[in-house]
């Protein structure tokens, strides 16, 4: 009896033990320049961003981009990227400036 509670107790420990908690968050890496630049009337098409996370790897599949780029009239605009996890972890955000202007 008391070697298969030892037994337990051990196990116990070793698969406890083995599990380490996902403390890390992804990071995003922009690809191209920052701030970029468009002309009025003319597509913008992003240059795009990387994610990697400690546990998980290569996340770069599960951005999320917020496009703002209006490229109707002059200013300054926005490409946001996000990501999460497996475990929930949330990058922190990345924004692209886009500077839209006449050529």
């Amino acid at each position: 009896m008391k070697a298969i509670t030892l037994l337990s107790f051990l196990t116990c420990i070793l698969v406890l033990g083995s599990c380490k908690k996902d403390n890390s968050i992804p990071v995003i890496t922009l690809l191209g320049k920052n701030p970029a630049t468009t002309g009025v009337g003319i597509d913008y098409h992003d240059a795009g961003a990387t994610a990697f996370d400690e546990e998980d790897g290569d996340i770069t599949a599960n951005i999320v981009v917020d496009n703002q780029v209006d490229n109707t009239k002059p200013g300054t605009c926005y490409v946001l990227y996000s990501v999460t996890d497996r475990d929930g972890g949330k990058a922190l955000q990345v924004r692209r400036q886009v500077v839209v202007k006449y050529y």
